[in-house]
């Protein structure tokens, strides 16, 4: 796809067909936490990522719920060589940012640098979200925690510069939770 002439996709396709889909950036936003607070896909979080579709819903259920991971993870824009190499959202690696844990810094950075109130904004698209996510400059907070948490304490060369970013690591470290087994009432109370 090629952001400059080709329209933003409302769609995804399965089995040749194509199935309109909700593109608002907080759906995906909401659905990337869901995904990654859930250990294993049920029947219930089925019947949730189907209410991504608008209109109909493809009958093969395995292709539907592998067409929203293509969208969610932006495949056309990013390609498989970023694929292959673990990026997923905003093109860069999921272990460095978490829309959860970051959510200030993104605002801040949106607000500042495109003069885009991601709360009040109407609409954005998710890929366009995304687009603009990995454009941020690398002066903003975001891209700088981006920056030190992926940063190899391995290839810095010097003690003190390598004690340095091993201890802002450490200060802005991902708190990792345990994948668990989400209740109705935690998930109702997400959306």
């Amino acid at each position: 796809m090629n952001v400059l002439f080709e329209r933003f996709p409302e769609n995804v396709r399965v089995d040749g067909r194509d199935y309109r889909i909700v593109t608002d950036f907080r759906e995906w936003i909401k659905l990337q936490m869901l995904l990654e607070n859930t250990e294993r896909f049920t029947p219930w979080m089925v019947e949730m990522l189907l209410e991504w579709y608008i209109d109909v819903l493809p009958r093969n259920l395995k292709g539907a719920i592998e067409a929203l991971c293509g969208f969610l993870s932006a495949e056309e824009l990013y390609g498989e060589e970023a694929k292959a190499e673990g990026f997923g959202t905003a093109g860069v690696s999921k272990e460095v940012f978490s829309f959860e844990q970051d959510a200030t810094c993104i605002y801040c950075a949106f607000r500042s640098v495109y003069q885009i109130d991601l709360e009040t904004v109407p609409y954005l698209h998710w890929w366009k979200f995304l687009l603009l996510f990995g454009g941020l400059p690398a002066d903003t907070e975001i891209q700088e925690r981006i920056y030190y948490r992926g940063v190899d304490l391995n290839q810095i060369k010097s003690k003190e510069e390598r004690k340095r970013v091993k201890e802002i690591k450490k200060r802005i470290a991902l708190k990792r939770r345990e994948k668990r087994k989400m209740d109705d009432y935690q998930i109702g109370a997400m959306f």
